[in-house]
């Protein structure tokens, strides 16, 4: 249709090469909006399996050793990453964290096919290719906000990511964080002392990493997990949001990341509280930097429908784009 065919055209105007120290440049126009972030540079680099740790449910947190996406690396972008000789095509895998201290990067996966799978099967020492950091990532710096995430199952990186980076930024910020798995969480659990207005008493339960940034977090799931709360994520961060005045539900702004429910229950949350919304997108990704146009979605503007690409033109989206009120 025309629509695709103005998508096709607009793509055609991103220009993008390597430079001699391998250096990926997109050279076309970037936005002029203010508060968009998106690291300057995407890095192609050889990086090194520091370690691989397997949890319940095929669900794995791989270091990297990657000197250059460690140090620009920004909550809400990926990695394309090279999953072994015999795998055709990367998998887009979000930052967990970016240390830009002992120069490593990390993500959390679940097995889902063989990419996944031969991933899961690296060792330490191991060589890994890697492209990033791609795409739009969240907008944190509303002045004076209250940051609340929201992640579901794999989607949980960009988000916990985010709140430990504003947390590190500016020990001011008061972010909260609610996490909901099916799985069992891949990360140490903690009986949280840190309250949360709203939760039960027997809704205590938190992850240590959270707790020891003293980031307030609560968890969900629908599985009989101890201290967590028996629903949907969503549910519980409305909890707390009902307890919130007209002048802190002004300051608060959603980050969210999930499966598609999620992320409409996450949208429809912030219709109902008149509050702003960013959601991370997951798509499968043939090329990663905007030139084949596997990714794209259909987003609402201001001035009508269009095709975006998850890659480039996102993962980060306005809730509003892709859930219209």
């Amino acid at each position: 249709g025309s629509r695709w065919g103005k998508f096709c055209d607009q793509r055609a105007n991103h220009q993008w090469h390597c430079d001699k120290n391998g250096t990926v440049i997109n050279d076309a126009s970037r936005s002029d909006e203010i508060m968009v972030h998106r690291s300057a540079t995407v890095f192609e680099e050889k990086s090194r399996v520091i370690q691989q740790i397997d949890f319940a449910g095929e669900q794995f947190i791989l270091t990297l050793e990657a000197h250059k996406s460690s140090i620009t690396a920004l909550p809400g972008e990926f990695a394309f990453v090279d999953c072994g000789e015999n795998i055709l095509l990367r998998r887009p895998l979000s930052y967990l964290r970016a240390n830009k201290e002992q120069k490593t990067v990390e993500f959390l996966y679940k097995i889902i096919g063989p990419g996944l799978e031969a991933l899961s099967k690296l060792q330490p020492g191991d060589a890994v290719s890697l492209m990033g950091p791609i795409g739009t990532g969240f907008n944190f710096e509303k002045p004076n906000q209250i940051p609340v995430v929201i992640g579901g199952g794999v989607g949980i990186p960009p988000v916990l990511f985010l709140a430990e980076y504003l947390k590190n930024l500016n020990q001011g910020h008061a972010p909260i964080a609610f996490f909901g798995s099916e799985l069992p969480f891949p990360f140490a659990t903690v009986k949280s002392l840190i309250t949360v207005n709203g939760m039960k008493n027997d809704n205590n339960t938190s992850i240590v990493d959270m707790e020891n940034k003293n980031i307030p977090c609560r968890l969900a799931s629908l599985n009989d997990f101890e201290g967590c709360y028996q629903g949907y994520v969503t549910a519980l961060a409305e909890q707390w949001i009902r307890t919130l005045s007209k002048e802190e539900l002004k300051r608060i702004v959603i980050y969210a990341c999930g499966p598609e429910p999620m992320l409409q229950a996450a949208a429809k949350l912030a219709e109902v509280y008149q509050i702003d919304c960013q959601l991370s997108l997951e798509e499968f990704m043939a090329c990663a930097i905007g030139g084949c146009a596997g990714c794209v979605v259909e987003v609402t503007l201001p001035e009508g429908v269009a095709m975006k690409r998850v890659c480039v033109d996102g993962p980060v989206f306005d809730a509003q784009s892709i859930f219209p009120r």
